[in-house]
């Protein structure tokens, strides 16, 4: 859709469209569009009136006063807010259409739960916060809610604790619908460079911990698909990682692809201490498998969940994606009593995330609508709490199917601590490897110091002691 905007406060602008986005998806701005968003407030006695007007067959409009502000970043995030809020109330209007996380565009929900909290409202009134002032159904506050609850009984980082990263970004072959930094293995002429560069920024992290004292909490090897890698390069690096992982609570490597894993894999894995693996199939439809770029079936995965079954793996994670083209609800379902019988200890049900216009084109007619994407992630949530597992982490991406938001579940005892820390932003990382970004965060203000990698892999390899340095100052400079 086009659309005529009319703003005083042009800075909101892409705040008031992405709300616009979540009634009518892809939208632009056009001076000559029919479709009209004006807006306009004012300031009086310490009190700010905004009114908001959507013309679009007929007028729409919505009003709201709120207080102003002394504080300079809460009266910008409370502006923001009440203005997100009346562009939400008119195109609610326009559309009849009541999304499920309402007028909430952020990434972590819980935040806003959290924040309730340390202001002394009850668990009862933090939910109740959600859905009154974001519109967020029963359904949605309720999960925010039992997210937090279990969030809460388990072990947050400590002072002098570290989690750790490493990026492995290959893959046998590109998902159609992915957006991490990652690339194929091609000819793997990189493979050997990569694995060096990233084993000497190995050795000099695991210095700097010891020179600043830390110790590893929770460590997670990503991408891409580490294990990607040939055995013999996947071995190097796991002996890199020994000295700098002793004592960490939790080992994750993401096995990922099924059609990655073999038996000297599986053992090189279990002889470096590595107790929790993924093993993604994200669909048990072959044809999907196909349709969405994967080069596996499901019989590889089948066969992969066996083979680490028999090498001792007692804790495999399973990712699910929710609305792949092709597929509705009942086939979801399917995917869901197959993955039972695969016993995964914990599982992340992700909405997909189409951030490439092509693929809109691609699936035009092939994706399933947001109510039938809406039943899939219910479905998902069912069967989780069947299994008897819970939620431990939620997210929200823009340009989700129906708007909804990714989760991950697991059993009692079975939460990745790593991935708490990383969604909620609440734990300081040392990243490594080719887009790995390191976090150093103040614990009295929550303010977050990033110190990214480059992404491009031959820029990784080339400036692999530059991105060790950044480390060093990032740690240096914000103590905290």
């Amino acid at each position: 859709m086009k659309i005529r905007v009319d703003t005083p406060t042009p800075r909101f602008l892409n705040d008031m469209l992405d709300i616009v986005r979540i009634f009518f998806g892809n939208t632009e701005t056009d001076p000559g569009a029919p479709v009209i968003l004006s807006h306009a407030e004012e300031v009086c006695e310490g009190q700010r009136r905004v009114r908001v007007t959507l013309t679009k067959d007929r007028v729409f409009d919505s009003e709201s006063v709120s207080p102003v502000f002394q504080d300079p970043l809460e009266e910008k995030r409370m502006h923001k807010r009440q203005l997100k809020r009346c562009v939400y109330d008119v195109c609610r209007q326009a559309t009849g259409i009541t999304p499920p996380w309402g007028s909430l565009t952020g990434i972590r929900p819980t935040r806003l739960f959290r924040m309730e909290r340390m202001r002394g409202a009850t668990m009862d009134e933090a939910q109740r916060a959600l859905e009154s002032v974001f519109d967020v159904s029963g359904e949605k506050s309720s999960l925010v809610r039992e997210t937090v609850s279990v969030q809460d009984s388990l072990p947050s980082q400590a002072a002098g604790e570290i989690d750790l990263y490493v990026s492995v970004p290959f893959c046998l072959s590109r998902c159609a619908y992915c957006s991490f930094l990652s690339g194929e293995v091609g000819s793997g002429r990189l493979l050997a460079p990569y694995t060096e560069a990233l084993c000497r920024e190995i050795a000099a992290v695991h210095a700097l911990i010891k020179q600043e004292h830390l110790s590893p909490r929770a460590f997670y090897m990503g991408g891409g698909t580490p294990t990607a890698l040939p055995a013999p390069l996947l071995s190097r690096v796991l002996d890199s990682l020994d000295p700098l992982l002793e004592g960490a609570a939790e080992i994750t490597v993401e096995a990922g692809r099924p059609d990655t894993i073999d038996r000297e894999k599986l053992a090189l894995m279990r002889r470096h201490r590595v107790e929790r693996i993924s093993i993604n199939p994200q669909t048990m439809h072959d044809e999907t498998l196909a349709r969405i770029g994967r080069r596996h079936t499901r019989a590889d995965t089948e066969q992969a969940y066996a083979l680490a079954r028999e090498y001792g793996f007692d804790h495999i994670n399973m990712d699910l994606i929710a609305g792949l083209p092709g597929e509705n609800a009942d086939m979801f379902r399917q995917t869901l009593a197959w993955s039972r019988l695969l016993s995964p200890e914990s599982m992340t049900v992700h909405t997909l995330c189409i951030k490439h216009a092509s693929l809109l084109h691609l699936w035009e007619h092939q994706l399933p609508d947001g109510e039938g994407v809406a039943e899939m992630v219910r479905c998902g949530r069912m069967e989780a709490a069947a299994r008897g597992m819970r939620p431990y982490y939620l997210y929200r991406q823009k340009y989700m199917a129906g708007n909804l938001e990714n989760v991950g579940y697991s059993l009692p005892g079975k939460e990745n601590l790593y991935n708490i820390g990383m969604m909620e932003e609440n734990a300081n990382v040392l990243a490594m490897g080719a887009g790995g970004i390191s976090k150093k965060v103040n614990t009295r203000t929550g303010k977050i110091l990033r110190a990214p990698n480059v992404s491009n892999v031959e820029e990784y390899i080339a400036r692999t002691h530059e991105m060790i340095r950044r480390k060093e100052e990032m740690l240096a400079e914000f103590i905290g």
